[in-house]
């Protein structure tokens, strides 16, 4: 698959996903600094962010990456009244296979409201159509929250990858989900 850029903006219903700007990087830092405990429990990039010049760091980080199709890093923002939410986000992307990785995370006052899952189908459909053939979710053994988001969307469970990953200095596994472009 050749490489290209999926649109910086992507609008779906009640969400639209857009390319991080260095102009969100104070919001950000505030959603994850007020949210830290809970966050931190599965993300392991959270104590990372200890002030807004790690945030900025982090949006230029994808900024760079978007430019040598290495990830595509989304904001989510609530349509009605423009809210930033959390992020969505493409990564570990094997053009030669034509598959991605999707990560995401939301604030917990915007969680269980079905928010994640239409992000994560808005930016499904765009890789789809971009000529991505597999799509993949990783997420903690036990982050319910997080795999309940890839079965909703149809992801298919494909394997639990035994003390894969370090969370909180605890062994854990990470559970594994994809979906195929034929699938859909």
């Amino acid at each position: 698959m050749k490489s290209v850029y999926p649109a910086e903006e992507i609008r779906a219903e009640r969400i639209t996903l857009k390319k991080h700007k260095i102009e969100m990087a104070e919001t950000m830092f505030q959603y994850v600094d007020q949210d830290r405990e809970r966050l931190g429990r599965f993300l392991p990039w959270v104590p990372l962010i200890g002030g807004v010049h790690d945030e900025r760091d982090y949006i230029e980080m994808t900024q760079a990456q978007w430019q040598d199709f290495k990830m595509f890093d989304y904001g989510m923002y609530l349509n009605d009244g423009d809210i930033y939410m959390g992020n969505v986000g493409v990564h570990t992307i094997s053009w030669d296979n034509d598959r991605c990785e999707l990560g995401y995370w939301i604030l917990g006052k915007f969680e269980g409201h079905g928010y994640v899952r239409e992000a994560v189908l808005a930016l499904e459909k765009v890789l789809f159509e971009l000529g991505f053939y597999r799509i993949e979710i990783h997420c903690s053994g036990l982050n319910s929250r997080s795999s309940s988001v890839a079965e909703n969307c149809q992801y298919k469970f494909e394997a639990r990858l035994r003390h894969h990953a370090v969370e909180n200095g605890q062994r854990r596994d990470t559970l594994v989900f994809a979906k195929l472009r034929d699938e859909r």
